[in-house]
């Protein structure tokens, strides 16, 4: 039988030289093997954790269906969340009514003007 023991069977050519750079060298190699499988695993529980979140955040976003409303001309002192505070429906999130004039508006930016005319957006329940 060629391989009595445990260690003799998993022992490398280079350890029984009892060289101590050799084994060095060995264990340096084995760190830098980890550590990129550590930094992976990092990688890809950061990414799962933002693909979880934004999926949350777009199933409580709402997809009810984004209609005409009435119109509002934009006075001294208003804002799109001010708007949207005194003309949302109760239950919705007011961030998400902000989003909803400007999707309905074609606003790039949460700057309005005044005497500008919005349209206020209905939703369909």
């Amino acid at each position: 039988m060629k391989y009595s023991t445990y260690k003799s069977i998993y022992e490398s050519v280079y350890t029984k030289t009892s060289d101590s750079r050799t084994l060095h060298i060995k264990e340096q190699f084995l760190q830098r093997v980890k550590t990129p499988s550590r930094l992976l695993k990092i990688a890809t529980i950061t990414l799962i954790i933002i693909i979880g979140c934004s999926a949350v955040f777009t199933v409580f976003a709402g997809d009810e269906q984004v209609l005409s409303g009435d119109r509002i001309v934009v006075s001294p002192g208003d804002t799109l969340w001010g708007i949207s505070v005194a003309h949302k429906p109760q239950q919705m999130d007011t961030r998400v009514y902000v989003e909803a004039i400007k999707k309905v508006n074609k606003l790039e930016h949460n700057a309005i003007r005044i005497g500008e005319v919005l349209v206020l957006p209905g939703f369909d329940r």
